[in-house]
């Protein structure tokens, strides 16, 4: 029986995780042809850092690669601000960790450059508490 457990939440874990990801895509999709950012995005998971992992990381499928379809080669200041306009979400890193997230990949489509950030280490404290994640 607890085979068939295991068998049942790892479905139920992916399922969740693809309407997470198709959510987030149609999300970003909204706020390009609203105007709301320059940029079409698109996300998909990936294997991620080894290095950023954490207790709720999902096994070879921890990266969150976002992909900035922009037409040209971005810089690395372009590839930061749409990071960190990831990383001020303190609802979405919280989702992307619950969903076994620990590395937010940031490219765009043409050029060469990739940046990675560790996302727990982004999930924001309350008010006079001690960081969750050192």
């Amino acid at each position: 029986m607890i085979i068939w457990d295991r068998i049942y939440n790892w479905f139920s874990d992916i399922k969740e995780r693809n309407g997470f990801l198709r959510e987030w895509n149609r999300l970003a999709k909204e706020a390009f042809i609203n105007g709301d950012i320059p940029t079409l995005l698109e996300a998909k998971t990936t294997i991620g850092s080894f290095e950023f992992r954490h207790d709720f990381s999902k096994f070879l499928a921890g990266g969150f690669r976002v992909k900035a379809l922009s037409g040209r080669p971005l810089t690395k200041s372009e590839l930061l601000r749409i990071g960190n306009m990831i990383l001020s979400d303190e609802k979405r890193v919280k989702q992307l960790v619950a969903h076994g997230y620990d590395t937010l990949e940031v490219h765009d489509n043409i050029g060469d450059i990739g940046l990675k950030w560790q996302i727990v280490k982004h999930i924001i404290s309350l008010p006079g508490s001690s960081p969750i994640i050192p």
